[in-house]
C-alpha cells in the first residue's frame, strides 16, 4: 500500500488587532461627530420643549378668555376683598385657581371652597398641591407642590430711563390684578390700548420654592395663590424680572385675545411697559417677537 503524502498544513488566520494609533483614530472621528450631532440634539430637544410650553400658555390664555366672555370680566389676579376679621385680606385664590373650570380642571375646582382661604384645611389645601401639567414649563428645574411656571401680568412698574413712570398706579394697570374692592376686575372693553397688544400671562418659570411647606402662607410660584405681578425690571430674563424662562433668548407671553408669542429678552423696555398696561394709550407699540 502507498504511502499517503501529506499536503501542506492549514492553519486557520488570526485576526489582526488594531494598533493603538488607529484606535486613538477611531475615537477621535467619533468625538468629533458627537461634538458635531450634539449641538442639533440639544437644538431640536429645546425646539420640543419651547412648542410644548407655548402650548400650555395658549392653554392657560385660553381659559382667562373662555372667564371673560363667561362671566363678562376677566378673573380678578387675585381674590383680596376683605370678608371680615377672619379673612382681612380675601381668600388670596389666584386667577389660575378662579379658570380651573375653563381649562378641563372642574373636578379640581369642585374640591375648592373659594369662600374660604385658599390653603384652609378641609379641602383647600389639599388640592393646592395637586401640580397641573398646563401651569408647568417643561424647561423648569424646581418640582413644588402646585407649581405655576405662568403668571398673571398686573401692570408695569419700571424705572428706567425713557420709560414713563405710572408710580403705584402700575401695579394695577394691566389686566390680572388683586382686587380688593377698590379694584375690581376688568372688563374687555377697558382695554382700550387693544386685546392683541395687551399681554395677558407669561412665563415666570421656577418661582417656587421645592422646600416649602404645603401650609406655607407666604407661599410664591403656585396657581392657587395670588400669582400675578407688575413688571419691574426693563428686560425680560435679567435680574429682578418677573417674566423669566430657561428658553434662550426670551420667554413665552399671550396676549389678551388669546395670541402667544416669544417675548425677545432685547426687547426695548419702552415697549415692555406698554404691552404690561391696558390703556395707556400706546396703541402702536408692537412687541418684538419671534
Amino acid at each position: 500500500m502507498g504511502r499517503r503524502l501529506a499536503g501542506p498544513a492549514i492553519t486557520a488566520g488570526r485576526p489582526r488587532a488594531f494598533s493603538l494609533v488607529e484606535v486613538l483614530v477611531v475615537i477621535g472621528m467619533l468625538g468629533a461627530l458627537v461634538g458635531m450631532l450634539l449641538p442639533a440634539i440639544q437644538s431640536t430637544r429645546e425646539s420640543a420643549r419651547r412648542a410644548r410650553c407655548m402650548e400650555h400658555i395658549r392653554q392657560v390664555a385660553l381659559g382667562v378668555c373662555l372667564h371673560e366672555s363667561a362671566r363678562r370680566a376677566f378673573p380678578a389676579g387675585c381674590d383680596m376683598v376683605p370678608r371680615g376679621p377672619a379673612l382681612p385680606e380675601g381668600t388670596q385664590h389666584a386667577w389660575s385657581s378662579l379658570i380651573l373650570p375653563y381649562i378641563d380642571e372642574r373636578g379640581l375646582a369642585a374640591r375648592i371652597d373659594y369662600a374660604k382661604m385658599w390653603n384652609a384645611s378641609g379641602g383647600n389645601n389639599v388640592a393646592a398641591e395637586v401640580n397641573i401639567p398646563s401651569y408647568v414649563c417643561p424647561t423648569g428645574i424646581v418640582t413644588a407642590l402646585g407649581k405655576a411656571d405662568y403668571g398673571g401680568i398686573a401692570g408695569a412698574w419700571l424705572v428706567t430711563e425713557g420709560v414713563p413712570f405710572a408710580g403705584p398706579t402700575g401695579f394695577t394697570s394691566g389686566i390680572l390684578f388683586p382686587v380688593d374692592g377698590l379694584q375690581v376686575p376688568v372688563r374687555a372693553a377697558q382695554v382700550s390700548d387693544g386685546l392683541t397688544r395687551t399681554l395677558l400671562v407669561a412665563e415666570a418659570v421656577d418661582r417656587a420654592d421645592a422646600n416649602a411647606p404645603a401650609d406655607d402662607t407666604d407661599a410664591t410660584g403656585r396657581w392657587a395663590r395670588i400669582n400675578c405681578f407688575a413688571q419691574g425690571a426693563p428686560f425680560i430674563n435679567t435680574r429682578g424680572s418677573d417674566i423669566a424662562s430657561n428658553h434662550p433668548g426670551g420667554a413665552h407671553g399671550a396676549f389678551a385675545d388669546g395670541r402667544t408669542d416669544f417675548l425677545d429678552d432685547t426687547m426695548d423696555p419702552v415697549v415692555l411697559a406698554a404691552i404690561c398696561t391696558r390703556a395707556g394709550g400706546e396703541a402702536n407699540a408692537s412687541p418684538q417677537a419671534r
